[in-house]
């Protein structure tokens, strides 16, 4: 099992992190298959069937939203990864391309885990601007309650697309570089075409994705969290924790205590906040979605499920069997949080999970989890980010420049005799005058140290010639402190024009392929 520290992103345009090697991913993939079919029974007859669930219901949906299905044999491996259905950048689509050529390669199933059942909140396309100056544009697409999934969020009208559309083309037409608006009106028109065959914002979202990638020839299935939850499958998984909600708890917040402590991590909401207790219910790592919103999920001594204080909404019985039985004659609509669903994915679904370096990060806790919780050694995941910048053409100014010129600013202003030999002056008296005053300082900087100095008159005096020197370099002060403002703004401007994580829409998904072939 490999060992993941924390990766940073690739620095450079178009570079690909993979950790570890991507040679070796294929091999990890096939000893993770072979691992899991020497699980306990029960565990083994669960990933068989969560495995056939998420098959079927990924070929239904992706053909659904338009995806072209894969001809060729897949084997009898599956490769996932997973995100939210955002406007996401190109680190974070470039997993979805390396589940592409994994599939291609073992071959194997690959499938992209549509995490809609995520909070939506503000959706917004940024860029880059000249407005007139740099700066980045924020355009909305849709602007849903903080407490909403993507799934229960409805597509935007006609009018609101309108909106964004034309908003977006106009600050692309700010900048020189005519390729951004072509893809972004390849993107505007795959949204179109997919807003009248969808109905909720998490799949015309995904829908569009992946019409605008059809040019990379992709084809590995989709899979919403909303529907993942509904399967057989997912639904015993998702019961079994409930009816266990205190043993997990224990095992869950041991976890995150011992990955904070190991990580020095302060923060008790990173990665996840702890599971709570009170009032005799416990969290579980579940939502509830109903009546648009998210409401988290507690379960009591009497096997009593809570959303929030709203009151019960289902006896579970003390079983996994009845309390799956219980969801379906409720028809609640259970959904894992991020914990509980990577636990499933990696567990009873994928060979091999993809994921970016933040879930890098956080999925050491969930291998802890299948330690303690399950008593096998956890699959291998494996971490994947690429680095790509807009095409802008525009000189770049780095923080080394800045830093240069507050060096000089401080040399001038704090230690002006040291920079004589630095200066040009108007005249042959005035270069004079200040080695004079240089000569004298460094004879009193002598003299203070000296036993029995007056070290209070002597540091006056010391102040005064400092006044004096930097009275005749103040052109020369003035002049380093405009070059500083300016150069300041110019790395700022840069950051701007070469930050990694503006949308995918504005580039080619065939760059994107290529990078990883």
């Amino acid at each position: 099992m490999p060992v993941h520290d924390r990766q940073a992103p690739p620095g450079g345009h178009g570079e690909v992190l993979y950790e570890p090697r991507l040679e070796t991913w294929a091999a990890l993939a096939r000893e993770n298959a072979t691992a899991a079919r020497s699980w306990p029974a029960g565990m083994r007859a669960l990933r068989e069937e969560a495995r056939a669930d998420a098959v079927a219901a990924a070929r239904d949906y992706s053909q659904r939203i338009g995806v072209v299905l894969p001809r060729r044999e897949a084997g009898d491996l599956i490769v996932m990864t997973g995100h939210q259905p955002e406007l996401f950048h190109p680190g974070v689509w470039v997993k979805d391309f390396v589940v592409q050529r994994l599939s291609e390669e073992l071959p194997a199933l690959g499938i992209d885990i549509v995490v809609d059942t995520d909070a939506a909140g503000r959706v917004e396309l940024a860029t880059p601007c000249l407005t007139p100056t740099v700066g980045v544009c924020r355009v909305p697409l849709v602007e849903a309650s903080a407490d909403a999934a993507y799934v229960q969020v409805p597509v935007p009208d006609a009018s609101h697309r309108a909106v964004f559309r034309e908003a977006v083309v106009a600050a692309l037409a700010t900048l020189p570089a005519p390729a951004l608006g072509r893809h972004f009106a390849a993107f505007a028109e795959a949204l179109e075409d997919a807003s009248g065959r969808v109905d909720d914002l998490g799949s015309l979202l995904t829908a569009t994705r992946r019409a605008y990638e059809r040019p990379a020839g992709t084809d590995y299935l989709e899979l919403p969290v909303s529907i993942q939850a509904l399967t057989p499958a997912m639904r015993r998984f998702s019961a079994a924790i409930l009816t266990d909600a205190e043993r997990f708890r224990g095992v869950a917040n041991a976890a995150l205590t011992e990955y904070r402590q190991r990580t020095g991590t302060r923060s008790v909401a990173q990665p996840f906040p702890d599971l709570e207790c009170a009032d005799g219910r416990t969290e579980v790592p579940f939502w509830l979605l109903r009546g648009g919103v998210r409401v988290p999920l507690l379960v009591d001594r009497d096997r009593r499920l809570w959303a929030g204080d709203t009151g019960v909404v289902a006896s579970l019985g003390r079983s996994a069997e009845s309390a799956a039985k219980a969801l379906d004659d409720e028809g609640l609509l259970v959904v894992p949080k991020a914990l509980a669903l990577t636990l499933f994915e990696r567990l009873f679904v994928s060979d091999l999970f993809v994921h970016g370096t933040g879930g890098g990060r956080y999925d050491r806790v969930t291998d802890a989890i299948v330690r303690a919780y399950y008593g096998v050694e956890p699959p291998a995941f494996v971490v994947t980010s690429m680095t790509l910048l807009l095409p802008l053409g525009c000189p770049i100014t780095t923080d080394a420049e800045v830093a240069a010129l507050e060096h000089r600013l401080h040399r001038i202003e704090h230690n002006p005799d040291k920079v004589l030999a630095e200066v040009e002056f108007d005249t042959v008296e005035e270069r004079v005058v200040a080695e004079d005053l240089a000569a004298r300082k460094a004879t009193l900087v002598a003299a203070i140290s000296a036993p029995g100095a007056n070290r209070k008159e002597i540091g006056l005096t010391i102040r005064d010639v400092n006044a004096e020197l930097a009275a005749l370099l103040s052109p020369l002060t003035e002049d380093v402190r405009s070059a500083l403002g300016r150069v300041r703004s110019a790395r700022d401007a840069s950051a701007v024009l070469t930050d990694r994580t503006y949308p995918y829409c504005l580039w080619d998904p065939r760059e994107v392929a290529d990078k990883v072939r």
